[in-house]
């Protein structure tokens, strides 16, 4: 917004306060706004502060129904300065989404917290209350929002109505500081609605209402997160699920799609130890997921059905496979290295026993040393060693000389012990082969996935199958070519993680190239506002008939800014 535009709307926002003729340049939608504030407010003056409601007169319900999807939509806005906002229909706030410091620091500025009232009775024109007032669509910039302290700021708001009945459920907007305004929020907030309605219209259906049933009442009764996985992948999560990491979230949605799932399972997650309860849900209707953070694990549990299957067929992996199988039947140690991500610690924990084997391996994660201290960390180590079960030293290139030393040691002098398999993070061959020298055990080097682009496929086909098997999401001859052909920098977890993003994006079926994220398609990835924005002006194209003046004019944009994004997004028309 240029100076002399900001002087005009101030100058015509005074006129229509004072009762005067209004300027013929503004939006009528803006004008009426104005007049509401004016006879519920007065002066705008008058506005000196956000009021607030308690937390326990939100709708605690419509919050739980829309947080899985808004948290997805959050981690995509990561870096954007915007902060994401969810009120209801009367305008209160009932939560807030923000990843940026500078974005949360915006917000707080302006009141906008939990159980804040935005309505327009409350503080005026502004992209919540008017969105609540009229229905519709707005975005309201700077001094174009009635209190002067919201001059800093622009908000885009779209409303979220009932698929069925049209009934206005709730209000999302993007807000962010005006110096920063992204162009064309408007489409973003609408994708945004649009995607919340189609959730309500998914846990309409008979057995999605059986499963948001049990996972409210699961809600109302645990003190811990609770996910719920629906019919064709409805996702529901409650507030305190949000502090699960994205890769701790795939697990559980992994543990509550298993058909054969149920009952009580110790995981190991980003944070540490939880224990999952899992409830299957007659009719098919889904299960639901009670996570309890900080639980123990039982040290003789499976850990194979948590894990991804072991896929590959190239000669290289094939070996080193051989080689751990080996150690683990003669009981000898082995340290297994490779580049971070490639599948060194499910390749030591996910060989089959020898028939008979009555026991597991158990994991023990050298960075706990850190937090542990040296004494207890090998007196933990001691007791693992001494049950006789198959043991697994997780990053053993974090311990200092003393406990490296005392590691070997107590492996060495330990009797009747069973198979112990140390991994080992490396850049390369001879940093795992100077590393080895100090610890006197074998070495087997696990090949990076680069270097074994024939196993992409049946490892996709593992990973897939975990993440979302109900999806049945297979690659497509050219999106197999480009997965093969990428350097996977991050190996087997950054393979994980592509398809763990399609899945919760909601994708089925069959993955095409373009599917891909275009970091794995040689190209940097858009960023959502971006998408956002290649999709309205590819619209605004298709409208117009291919005429760039006439798609700047539907946009509301200047014919160079439409020019400059379709020469970004390499648009012809």
């Amino acid at each position: 917004m240029t100076p002399t535009s900001a002087r005009l709307i101030e100058q015509a926002k005074s006129e229509i306060l004072s009762a005067s003729s209004a300027t013929a340049a503004l939006r009528p939608d803006l004008v009426t706004s104005w007049q509401r504030s004016k006879e519920a407010l007065g002066s705008p003056d008058r506005i000196r502060d956000v009021p607030q409601v308690g937390v326990d007169l939100l709708d605690r319900h419509l919050l739980e129904m829309f947080q899985a999807p808004l948290a997805r939509v959050s981690d995509e806005l990561d870096g954007t300065g915007l902060g994401l906002l969810l009120a209801d229909s009367e305008g209160r706030i009932l939560q807030r989404w923000t990843h940026d410091r500078a974005a949360a620091d915006h917000l707080d500025r302006l009141g906008t917290v939990r159980g804040a009232v935005l309505s327009e009775e409350t503080v005026g024109t502004n992209g919540v209350g008017t969105v609540a007032a009229t229905g519709r669509s707005v975005q309201i910039t700077g001094n174009e929002h009635f209190a002067e302290f919201y001059r800093s700021a622009v908000c885009t708001g779209s409303p979220v109505r009932h698929p069925l009945t049209g009934r206005l459920l709730a209000v999302i907007t993007l807000s962010t500081h005006i110096t920063e305004r992204p162009e064309l929020l408007r489409p973003l907030t609408h994708s945004i609605a649009t995607q919340l309605g189609q959730h309500v219209m998914d846990a309409e259906r008979p057995a999605a209402r059986s499963m948001l049933a049990a996972f409210l009442a699961a809600s109302r009764v645990q003190q811990g997160p609770v996910v719920a996985l629906g019919p064709d992948g409805l996702l529901m999560q409650n507030q305190r699920a949000s502090r699960l990491s994205t890769a701790d979230m795939a697990l559980v949605q992994r543990l509550c799609a298993e058909e054969s799932r149920g009952g009580r399972v110790n995981v190991e997650l980003s944070s540490g130890y939880a224990d999952v309860q899992v409830t299957r849900l007659q009719d098919g209707a889904g299960s639901v997921a009670v996570v309890n953070v900080g639980e123990r694990p039982v040290t003789h549990g499976g850990f194979g059905p948590l894990r991804p299957a072991l896929a590959g067929r190239s000669t290289e992996w094939l070996a080193v496979a051989q080689t751990v199988a080996r150690h683990r039947e003669a009981r000898t140690p082995l340290l297994i290295a490779g580049e971070p991500g490639t599948g060194k610690t499910s390749l030591a924990l996910g060989l089959p026993h020898r028939p008979g084997a009555a026991r597991a391996a158990t994991v023990v994660d050298a960075a706990e040393r850190h937090v542990l201290g040296a004494r207890r960390w090998l007196q933990r180590l001691s007791e693992r060693l001494a049950a006789g079960a198959p043991v697994v030293v997780k990053g053993i290139q974090t311990l200092e000389p003393g406990s490296l030393s005392g590691m070997v040691s107590l492996i060495d002098s330990t009797p009747s012990r069973g198979a112990v398999l140390l991994t080992l993070s490396a850049a390369d061959r001879a940093e795992a082969g100077s590393f080895a020298t100090r610890v006197g055990y074998p070495t087997t080097w696990v090949p990076s996935l680069r270097e074994r682009s024939g196993d992409v496929g049946p490892l996709w086909r593992a990973l897939a199958d975990h993440a979302a098997s109900s999806a049945h999401l297979e690659p497509t001859r050219d999106a197999l070519s480009a997965l093969e052909a990428h350097a996977w920098p991050g190996n087997i977890v950054e393979l994980r993680n592509v398809i763990e993003q399609l899945a919760l994006s909601g994708r089925r079926g069959a993955i095409g190239a373009a599917d891909l994220p275009m970091s794995v398609r040689g190209a940097r990835a858009m960023t959502m506002i971006e998408r956002a924005e290649l999709e309205a002006i590819q619209r605004a194209l298709q409208e117009a008939g291919g005429n760039r003046s006439r798609a700047a004019e539907i946009l509301g944009l200047s014919r160079a800014t439409v020019y400059r994004k379709m020469k970004t997004y390499r648009l012809t028309a």
